[in-house]
């Protein structure tokens, strides 16, 4: 059997949790949820995903001090985080992208540039036959 990519969504507003785990779950990925950052990291350490989705603004700690965190990790830091964000202010942007490994998703977000972004950073471990974002 096939082990599935795992992701691993980060984010205290539910209803983007649950559609963003829907639509990564629906594309063939094993999908993980935490509503804080604590219970992410909980999870990180555990399941060592192969994707983060991090919401910048989480009630326990930002989602940039988060990666900051992981960053301290050599095999955390290397993996790649999708910031999950209502900001559009180009300072907050502009301090998720000076992260290692990262891109960013402004919310509310399309499903195909979810999942765009979710193959820009996981396509080549995809292999052939994955999921068509067109």
């Amino acid at each position: 059997m096939e082990d599935k990519l795992k992701i691993l969504i980060i984010d205290d507003e539910t209803d983007y949790l649950n559609i963003a785990a829907q639509i990564l779950k629906n594309a063939g990925f094993e999908v993980m949820t935490a509503e804080n950052g604590k219970d992410g990291l909980d999870i990180i350490i555990g399941e060592n995903p192969d994707l983060l989705i991090l919401d910048i603004g989480l009630p326990d700690i930002s989602g940039i001090d988060l990666k900051k965190q992981l960053n301290k990790n050599l095999s955390a830091a290397k993996i790649p985080v999708i910031f999950f964000t209502v900001c559009s202010e180009m300072e907050c942007l502009r301090n998720a992208l000076n992260q290692n490994n990262c891109k960013y998703l402004i919310k509310p977000f399309n499903p195909d540039d979810l999942l765009e972004k979710v193959k820009s950073f996981l396509g080549p471990a995809m292999g052939p036959g994955s999921f068509d974002v067109t």
